[in-house]
């Protein structure tokens, strides 16, 4: 487990006292939930969702709009028939219980979905980022504890669409199979396995016409390489702020904390690129998104998914993480076969 982290309480006082009006005009994130030293950070909602739909950028705003949309019609509202104007006819899925394809997917929701109101807000939304043909969905996720106890912890869920020519073409999300789950069967219309990108190809991930988000993709690339996959956790000083907010339920707040949670990941060689497979990394504001390939192994068959994290930067330093983690459950830089120090 975590060392207790020795996170300033002045400075973690400090930050307490920024309002909701003044976070909100300066991150995409929520203002989080109060710190207490030694633990997680409660993940929680956006306070004002709406303004997460506004972009400089008039692509990026009709993006953000369309999945906003489609996600209150379809899967809230159980609006099968209004899918054709939000997906594409070749729609792509990578989520292994879902059907590939349009129709398949419109007979899998009708058969699943039952018709409702349109809510005008999407319950539990912790935000939404948009850069290129790429919209995420954040949300808050419960879980059980793992004591038997009846209390519940949260982590984070995430949701990834690319939007071509006005239509949802394609969609990841972080959902990981579960013991005894069953995975139904669509034949010709099974989702199509999550690829990631490998070696110096990564680098054409990190563009960015801006040139603060571009750095700010940098800084998180960079982190991945030289910390969790590489094993240098001496090197936080350089990339954390040393409050670092923590939403990983098995990991502490505070800079001290993300250090003692990748001790158990012993050094390795550094990369010019990452280790696992890049499926894209997508940044707007002061917020990025990695997506990366892992695999899971359920009922004898391996499939592969998206592993995601969330980094919220700030003054040049990540202060802030967010990650689908469950308790027990490690980070894919963490599940390379690798003996982890004790």
């Amino acid at each position: 487990m975590p060392s207790t982290c020795s996170v300033s309480r002045t400075a973690i006082g400090l930050l307490l006292l920024t309002t909701v009006s003044a976070w909100a005009a300066e991150s995409l994130a929520p203002p989080h939930a109060p710190l207490i030293e030694g633990l997680p950070v409660p993940v929680v909602a956006h306070p004002d969702q709406i303004s997460l739909l506004d972009s400089p950028l008039p692509a990026l705003a009709a993006n953000k709009r369309l999945v906003f949309d489609m996600w209150r019609t379809l899967i809230l509202g159980g609006q099968v028939a209004e899918a054709d104007q939000y997906l594409a006819d070749d729609f792509i899925e990578h989520d292994p219980l879902l059907p590939t394809g349009r129709a398949a997917l419109k007979n899998h929701l009708g058969a699943t979905k039952v018709a409702s109101q349109v809510p005008d807000l999407i319950p539990e939304l912790v935000t939404i980022v948009a850069e290129g043909p790429y919209v995420v969905m954040a949300f808050v996720s419960h879980y059980p504890e793992p004591d038997g106890s009846g209390s519940t912890y949260t982590s984070t869920h995430f949701e990834m669409f690319r939007v071509a020519a006005g239509r949802i073409a394609e969609h990841w999300d972080s959902y990981l199979f579960r013991s005894g789950q069953t995975v139904p069967d669509h034949g010709d219309n099974k989702a199509v396995p999550v690829a990631g990108i490998t070696g110096l190809a990564q680098h054409a991930q990190l563009g960015n016409a801006e040139p603060a988000v571009f750095a700010n993709k940098r800084l998180a690339f960079d982190l991945w390489r030289h910390i969790p996959e590489g094993g240098r956790e001496e090197m936080a000083e350089l990339y954390l702020d040393p409050i670092y907010i923590q939403h990983n339920p098995n990991a502490a707040t505070g800079r001290d904390g993300f250090k003692d949670y990748f001790t158990r990941r012993p050094d390795s060689t550094v990369e010019t690129y990452l280790e696992a497979p890049l499926v894209a990394m997508v940044a707007e504001g002061d917020l990025v998104v990695q997506v990366l390939q892992t695999d899971r192994v359920h009922d004898g068959v391996t499939y592969y998914v998206p592993w995601f994290d969330m980094f919220r930067i700030q003054d040049a330093r990540v202060i802030e993480h967010w990650d689908t983690a469950s308790k027990g459950e490690l980070p894919a830089a963490m599940l390379q076969g690798l003996p982890l120090r004790q």
